[in-house]
């Protein structure tokens, strides 16, 4: 038996994360609710995250853009990471990140539990 299965970009079921967000994202495998769960999400051009965490820790990849990652004990960030820039971002931590290039900015998010996304305080 072959499963064999690919699925072109432009064909990604893309949809905002909340309603009214700017950003999108595409499940790509794994149940969301209870994870693990895989995503692609992109983030319009200039767009900054509002300071949040997730239950999970996630692993992310940079495919397309440019970023800066912040926490709460680096506010302000300084580099900025190009297309394959790896991060880990442990469950509960606040951070936000921001799209520090040109055009949108596209990661593979993966997801080690439920794929949540909570603001801080």
């Amino acid at each position: 038996m072959n499963d064999k299965s690919i699925t072109a970009y432009e064909d990604l079921p893309f949809a905002p994360l909340a309603e009214g967000s700017p950003v999108q994202a595409a499940l790509l495998w794994g149940d969301p609710a209870t994870g693990p769960a895989a995503v692609m999400v992109r983030f319009p051009e200039g767009f900054a995250e509002p300071w949040h965490s997730h239950s999970s820790t996630y692993r992310a990849v940079l495919v397309k853009g440019g970023f800066q990652s912040r926490s709460q004990d680096k506010p302000t960030a300084d580099a900025v990471y190009g297309p394959g820039a790896y991060m880990v971002q442990p469950g509960g931590e606040v951070h936000a990140e921001v799209n520090a290039a040109e055009g949108e900015m596209i990661a593979l998010v993966y997801f080690e539990g439920p794929v949540d996304f909570v603001l801080a305080e």
